[in-house]
């Protein structure tokens, strides 16, 4: 959506004489200070406007309020500057608006470095053709509905380019500038290769394209309607259905078409395997439900898979060997009563206690 087009000033020319203008004699000797304020004021909302400032009820109230002045006492020094010529009593009459050939005049030379200034066709009082030679641009005149009226352009710069603003030319030069470096840093597109799609990689953002579409031939597609039908007989046993339930066969193709052109995983058997078995795997077929997380995780699959199962990182069984402490009584040599009796005996001498 474009900025629209400023039409306020952010300051306003204030001659250090402007009591002197004979259009405010009247009423600065009528109204003292108080008038003067007044009059500053009123000029600000104009030039907040642009160049003329609706006199409505709303804002004989607004205004008073908002300069701590009395309603009457406002009303009183408006009137006088419109029956003295500082605000133009034709257009007063006839639009409700406080405006002035002056105002237009010094809007314009505030506003003239601007692409386009608009002045409403019921307001105008000054010279369009004469004033547009002191534009940049061009002066539109507009109805009140906004449409355009006329458009003047200043004659001795439509047709010359040096006449440009300083500012603008710079500009310029520095988006041309800009331009022709990116052209020089980027390299040039290469053509994909023939097949079935091109093998952009979505995932690298601002250089991927639309994805391509796949029919049911496609192998792509055929690997990915493989991969759905074992995941979802697996979800269906653990109760994860809903977790495949969104599933979009032209994403899970276009997913392992990457995985074999961009990741160079080319045997086709080897992911069918992998495909096997992580449905099948107590940890992966919980975390692998798509053919996006398939790709990603591929090398860790291909590992996995082919780890032996004593070893299984996530069997969640110990394979340690089992010690015994104390030998069993069953092995080795067995011993007889005789043999018995014949180590306690040896045992009570020993000690040095008599039979008991």
């Amino acid at each position: 959506m474009a900025r629209p087009l400023k039409e306020s000033l952010d300051y306003f020319p204030l001659d250090i004489d402007f009591d002197q203008d004979d259009k405010l004699i009247v009423p600065l000797a009528k109204f003292g200070m108080e008038g003067l304020g007044v009059i500053v004021k009123l000029m600000g909302e104009v030039y907040r406007k642009g160049y003329f400032y609706p006199w409505t009820e709303r804002e004989h109230y607004v205004f008073s309020n908002r300069v701590n002045v009395d309603i009457n006492r406002v009303k009183e020094i408006v009137n006088d500057c419109i029956k003295w010529g500082f605000f133009n009593q034709k257009v007063f009459d006839a639009e409700g608006v406080l405006t002035s050939k002056g105002f237009q005049k010094r809007f314009i030379e505030a506003a003239k470095r601007r692409k386009s200034i608009t002045i409403i066709d019921d307001y105008l009082l000054i010279d369009p053709a004469e004033e547009c030679k002191k534009v940049s641009h061009d002066i539109t005149i507009v109805n009140a509905d906004g449409n355009i009226v006329n458009v003047y352009i200043n004659p001795d710069k439509c047709n010359n380019p040096s006449a440009q603003i300083p500012q603008s030319k710079v500009k310029e030069s520095k988006v041309k500038e800009s331009k022709e470096i990116e052209k020089k840093e980027l390299p040039p597109e290469s053509l994909p290769p023939s097949g079935d799609a091109p093998s952009h990689d979505p995932k690298k953002g601002k250089g991927s394209k639309e994805k391509p579409k796949y029919d049911e031939d496609n192998p792509y597609y055929k690997m990915a309607s493989y991969f759905k039908t074992k995941v979802d007989e697996m979800a269906k046993a653990e109760g994860l259905m809903h977790l495949t339930a969104k599933t979009n066969l032209q994403t899970w193709a276009n997913d392992f078409r990457l995985l074999v052109e961009v990741d160079k995983q080319e045997d086709k058997n080897l992911i069918r395997k992998v495909m096997d078995w992580v449905v099948t795997d107590s940890f992966w077929k919980s975390n692998v439900l798509s053919a996006s997380k398939f790709r990603d995780q591929f090398p860790k699959l291909v590992l996995e898979m082919r780890r032996p199962k004593q070893g299984k990182k996530y069997s969640g069984t110990s394979e340690k060997t089992k010690i015994d402490v104390v030998p069993s009584v069953t092995d080795g040599h067995h011993v007889s009563d005789e043999e018995m009796a014949e180590m306690m005996e040896f045992a009570r001498q020993m000690s040095g206690k008599p039979d008991a």
